[in-house]
C-alpha cells in the first residue's frame, strides 16, 4: 500500500509534512480493513 501511494523514503526526506499525512491515512485504511475483518468474520 505505502508503494502504491507513492510512501517513500526519498519523500520522508523532501517533503515530511506531506509523508507524515500519507503515513496516517495509509494507518486510517489499514485499521478499517482489519476491524471490517474481524466484525464479518
Amino acid at each position: 500500500m505505502m508503494e502504491a501511494a507513492g510512501v517513500t523514503e526519498e519523500l520522508k526526506a523532501r517533503d515530511p509534512m506531506r509523508w507524515v499525512g500519507l503515513m496516517n491515512t495509509l494507518k486510517a485504511q489499514v485499521e478499517e480493513m482489519i476491524l471490517n475483518e474481524i466484525i464479518n468474520e
